[in-house]
């Protein structure tokens, strides 16, 4: 099936960037000597980055179709990180991190319309492919950071850059196998549509599910390792631990998802959405290594149910209300999976500024259950 050809370019290619992400933080310091007012102007950037990324990314991919946009990103990418493996001062450090960010955007919009595009009429179909297209994401995540540090620590930073660069160049080939789907009828040149209820539901759902789902990278790395004192490394185990099971079992999972009526589906979904949301209170509860070993099982099993789900139900609204717009409004559903990471991030680091650890993680549970039980425009479309 053509939902293979997204899922091996998904393992090169955030195998190759995960060792970049991985490690970019202490790049900044120690091989750009960055000061930490040019850190904070790099992250700073992430927002309007991330809003006009995703904004063009939709644009493209209805106007080239969603083969080109993957490719031309595939393309520019592997070019900008092929100068970075030259450019070494600091002020090229954030512009090329920048503009690989960017183009990140372009290929994560566009593959994930190409995904729907490949399945869609069928929920079955679209979910066993969302699930194909997450497992390949998470392989990626297991592979990445493990050859990122070893590059790191034998050769050096260049040489992950180069890394980065070969492996979207790779994909490239394997690009051109896919199908390019355009919406001809979109003649307009508008970069802005205006969202349905619908599309405007499936993106607070996106931005909650992303909202809670992000605490796996920093409100359980910091209070893992500043209050129950758990080395750095054990939590680096724990994070791996988490893209195992998901590139393990999401596949296999999504496969049993697409026996089920659909009734029993919902039901999942719910299941899953208070598993997802109550995992973060076992850190609480526990206060030790077995609590975040429970979190980090149950946070997993949350995302492999939801996120086939949550990523199906986005194309289903994308394609229904606005068909000649499915890229922007799949571009706007992807922003709000960043927003909600970024503002979660924002808000938990406040909440443990104060030091309120036990309000911090009781409101993420809080937040994910009701926003993620009551939206209704999983059930209707599930539906229909």
């Amino acid at each position: 099936m053509k939902d293979k050809i997204i899922f091996s370019i998904n393992i090169i290619r955030f195998s190759s960037l995960t060792a970049i992400w991985a490690y970019t933080g202490i790049a900044l310091y120690d091989f750009y000597h960055l000061s930490t007012l040019l850190v904070i102007v790099f992250y700073s950037l992430g927002f309007p980055i991330l809003v006009t990324s995703h904004i063009l990314a939709g644009h493209l991919t209805d106007r080239i179709g969603t083969k080109n946009t993957i490719i031309v990103s595939l393309f520019l990418t592997s070019i900008i990180l092929f100068l970075g493996f030259f450019l070494t001062s600091g002020v090229c450090g954030i512009i090329i991190l920048s503009i690989q960010a960017f183009l990140n955007s372009l290929y994560v919009t566009s593959s994930s319309t190409a995904t729907g595009n490949l399945s869609f009429p069928s929920v079955k179909d679209l979910l066993l492919s969302f699930s194909r297209f997450s497992a390949g994401t998470n392989l990626g995540w297991v592979i990445g950071p493990i050859i990122g540090g070893l590059l790191y620590y034998y050769v050096g930073w260049k040489y992950i850059l180069l890394l980065g660069s070969l492996g979207n160049l790779i994909s490239i080939p394997i690009a051109y196998r896919l199908n390019n789907t355009e919406n001809i009828n979109n003649f307009n040149r508008k970069y802005l549509i205006r969202p349905s209820k619908y599309l405007m539901e499936i993106i607070i759902v996106q931005f909650i599910f992303a909202f809670v789902g992000s605490q796996i990278l920093f409100g359980f790395t910091v209070y893992s390792t500043n209050i129950l004192k758990i080395s750095s490394l054990l939590i680096g185990y724990f994070i791996s631990l988490n893209s195992l099971i998901n590139a393990l079992f999401q596949e296999p999972i999504g496969r049993h998802m697409t026996k089920l009526r659909l009734l029993s589906l919902k039901y999942m979904y719910i299941l899953g959405s208070f598993i997802f949301s109550m995992s973060c209170l076992s850190i609480l509860y526990f206060k030790n290594i077995v609590g975040l070993l429970i979190f980090i099982i149950f946070v997993s099993l949350g995302e492999i149910i939801l996120n086939p789900i949550i990523l199906s139900v986005s194309y289903i609204i994308s394609f229904k209300y606005h068909n000649k717009e499915i890229g922007m409004a799949m571009g706007y559903t992807r922003m709000a999976n960043g927003l909600g990471r970024a503002f979660s991030t924002s808000t938990v680091a406040y909440l443990f500024s104060i030091h309120s650890y036990e309000l911090s993680f009781t409101l993420i549970s809080l937040i994910g259950i009701i926003g993620l039980t009551t939206n209704r425009v999983i059930y209707i479309s599930l539906e229909n």
